[in-house]
């Protein structure tokens, strides 16, 4: 962690209120929404509560404001994705890996819901542009977390008469469906419902139970898959 990362990530963590903090909340939620050329200065003030010099104070402009999220929500990601994942899924297991880096991403959207939009923005085509600059340490990040998933991966847990690769290819096919039919049904409550600046799409109850349905369905997987 370089030493900008390191100041920024523990002035987030460390920083709990203050005209600051609610900057970079408001923030973070119409820059995920809107992306970087859809949010003016009037509404991060007005979002905000503060006046253009109050902003400029802390953040200088709107470009150093969204220079600072970009660097703390990549700094977010080592730490609480790649880090946490590769310290946390010892196991050979694919199916356990998977179940494993998805509770790990639960837990991080329930404990910081904005933080990880703006990082899912990060993917937008309509963003692309704005987050040239940090194409290379993005890919540093998913290539880590593939790695973690996809290495020495424990081919004598299958099942005989497919090749182990192709049932590696076939499992992931259908998590990927399942996680786009998931992803569909939070974009539509998220359409339904505004989303206060301290919840996420889907919280409490409703959480615990798609991801009951989702153990479930890695079941499923593990009868049909496995020996």
């Amino acid at each position: 962690m370089t030493f900008i990362y390191r100041a920024v990530y523990n002035y987030y963590v460390e920083e709990k209120s203050g005209v600051k903090q609610t900057i970079i909340n408001k923030a973070l939620k119409l820059f995920s929404a809107k992306g970087y050329e859809g949010v003016s200065v009037s509404e991060l003030t007005e979002a905000a509560g503060i006046t253009k010099p109050t902003l400029y104070y802390y953040f200088g402009s709107k470009e150093e404001l969204f220079d600072f999220l970009c660097d703390y929500t990549i700094e977010f990601a080592k730490q609480k994705y790649v880090a946490k994942f590769k310290n946390e899924a010892k196991t050979r297991d694919f199916i356990d890996r998977y179940r494993i880096l998805s509770e790990i991403k639960r837990n991080a959207v329930s404990e910081n819901p904005q933080i990880i939009k703006f990082y899912e923005s990060f993917f937008y085509p309509e963003n692309a542009e704005y987050f040239t600059k940090y194409n290379q340490v993005i890919q540093e990040i998913r290539g880590h977390v593939f790695s973690n998933l996809y290495e020495n991966i424990d081919y004598s847990l299958f099942i005989d008469g497919i090749e182990p690769e192709k049932i590696i290819i076939y499992i992931k096919w259908l998590l990927d469906r399942y996680e786009k039919e998931l992803t569909d049904k939070m974009q539509k409550n998220a359409l339904a419902s505004e989303i206060t600046d301290n919840a996420g799409i889907m919280m409490g109850h409703e959480v615990d139970e798609e991801f009951n349905k989702f153990y479930a369905f890695l079941a499923d997987l593990r009868k049909a898959f496995y020996r």
